[in-house]
């Protein structure tokens, strides 16, 4: 049986250079969103993706809803920019 990890509930924004992704990313408790994006090695995902969860898309061109879903696996290798929504979680 694996090790259950405490995990932090972080609303953020992530962007590609045609998305925008609004959703929730979960972080080890007491992680930083910086510290997590940065991918220490102890903070790493397998295979460099990032699990959204109750993830909202939206086009950037048109700024218009494309698509909600309750998962998305996001490769970090096309995120452009990623921010908290809330600064306290920076």
């Amino acid at each position: 049986m694996g090790l259950k990890v405490e995990k932090a509930k972080i609303e953020a924004v992530l962007y590609t250079q045609q998305l925008r992704i609004e959703g929730e990313v979960y972080t080890p408790k007491g992680t930083r969103f910086t510290d997590f994006m940065n991918a220490e090695p102890r903070y790493q995902t397998r295979h460099d993706f990032i699990p959204v969860t109750n993830s909202k898309v939206y086009s950037l061109s048109e700024d218009k809803l494309l698509y909600e879903t309750s998962f998305l696996n996001v490769n970090k290798n096309f995120i452009v920019i990623a921010s908290p929504k809330n600064l306290a979680d920076v």
